[in-house]
């Protein structure tokens, strides 16, 4: 075993830490928080959620942050150099890429305020499921990926 690369354990481990604040989050909210809340009144749970809202929306950013930050870091400086010239490797890593791209931005409309995405915000439950299950596909691309043997 080489020298480990502290910097490299702690972009990883921010990594693997932002997922699963944001997706653990996401799946909380889908399976026990929404149908918890559907015994309040209308204005409780206006009230509940717009206060949950606030406190997650600031996670799930922060998530996100940690995400792009870590994941481009662990891509283009440990990765792509352990890959060179596998196409199957950096194919599945670009579909990797624009899938957690489209779960951006599904997890900002719903946890965001822009009147621009309401819709998607009114049929939270049904963006929620999409994009849980884009981010479990992300998951078990990169479970492939990782097993994948490095060309170098």
């Amino acid at each position: 075993m080489g020298d480990i690369n502290v910097l490299s354990v702690l972009m990883r481990w921010l990594h693997i830490s932002g997922a699963v604040v944001a997706v653990g989050g996401s799946v909380f909210a889908l399976i026990a928080l929404l149908p918890a809340m559907r015994g309040l009144s209308d204005e409780i749970r206006s009230d509940l959620h717009e206060a949950i809202r606030k406190r997650f929306a600031m996670l799930f950013m922060i998530s996100v942050t940690a995400l792009l930050v870590s994941g481009f870091y662990n891509y283009l400086l440990n990765e792509i150099p352990q890959h060179k010239g596998d196409g199957l490797y950096h194919g599945l890593m670009g579909a990797k890429i624009l899938l957690a791209f489209v779960v951006f931005f599904l997890g900002s409309a719903l946890v965001g305020r822009a009147a621009a995405f309401e819709g998607i915000r009114r049929r939270r439950k049904r963006w929620m499921t999409v994009n849980i299950l884009l981010a479990l596909i992300i998951i078990a691309l990169a479970a492939l990926l990782r097993a994948m043997p490095n060309t170098t």
